[in-house]
């Protein structure tokens, strides 16, 4: 499943229910609800509200960051491991890693199918920023894609609760990993198969999280691309009230994608993360 391609079709079917605090006058989809069928299928029956951020999508969503907040105050944006971003025509997805390349260049990481080379890249919680990045080179066969960063993007090895300080590393079956994604936040599953190139496990995901880190505490290893049966749409994680059942979700191995990096030169080639 090409998760942003679901996250399209629901952002031209969405219709605004609410009224939009301070963030919705930059960011169109940061909504909050009150109603109670938003906050049961948020597992929050009791919240004053919860936060919408990706249609189709019933999680209480992750608030903006407050330091990426800032940031565009300054006309400036932060991006880290499970920054939210959108690109293109307001494709959503989520960055798996940040750092530089071999010539110094600012780069992220994140899914190949969130966009085109050449895309504009705006990182939505420094929405008021504008647009920060480009898609400078992707991988059609790995799904994975290069962001060049401009002058204005500051980098953080920690955002929003998750943290990334090495790559890389071996994952077995029945090994536990997490991921943090723009559409569900932070979730773990079991892993179901590890083959080296790509990854089967019961981490949550649905459209929105293409190209979120996945991880094994503060080491990165791997990026979500989407669901294993890609065809049923309605097994997709799209409220915590599923639990683990889910159609399980397929990531590629991070270890494949820098040594694919490293394998030609070019924007993101000798990448190493941000400290």
């Amino acid at each position: 499943m090409k998760l942003r391609a679901l996250a399209a079709a629901a952002l031209a079917a969405l219709t605004l229910v609410a009224a939009p605090q301070a963030q919705a006058q930059t960011d169109p989809n940061y909504q909050w609800r009150t109603d109670p069928a938003s906050k049961v299928l948020a597992g929050k029956p009791f919240a004053d509200g919860v936060l919408h951020r990706v249609p189709g999508s019933w999680f209480d969503a992750q608030r903006a960051n407050p330091a990426a907040k800032s940031a565009a105050a300054r006309g400036r944006a932060l991006l880290g491991a499970g920054a939210p971003i959108y690109v293109g025509m307001y494709g959503m997805c989520t960055v798996a890693a940040v750092g530089t390349d071999g010539s110094g260049r600012k780069v992220a990481l994140t899914a190949g199918h969130c966009g085109n080379v050449g895309d504009p890249v705006v990182a939505a919680d420094s929405f008021a920023a504008g647009p920060i990045g480009r898609i400078a080179r992707k991988n059609g066969a790995l799904d994975y894609a290069v962001v060049e960063l401009g002058p204005r993007a500051d980098l953080t090895a920690s955002y929003n609760g998750t943290t990334i300080r090495s790559t890389g590393g071996a994952t077995r079956t029945g090994d536990t990993l997490c991921k943090n994604g723009y559409a569900t936040g932070v979730t773990c599953g079991m892993t179901w198969t590890a083959d080296g190139v790509r990854n089967q496990s019961q981490v949550c995901a649905m459209a929105g999280d293409s190209g979120a880190p996945v991880y094994s505490g503060t080491r990165l290893v791997g990026m979500i691309n989407g669901s294993s049966i890609p065809q049923f749409a309605n097994l997709a994680c799209s409220t915590p009230l599923q639990g683990p059942i889910h159609a399980p979700t397929v990531s590629t191995n991070i270890d494949t994608i820098i040594r694919d990096l490293n394998a030609a030169p070019g924007v993101g080639n000798g990448f190493r993360l941000a400290r």
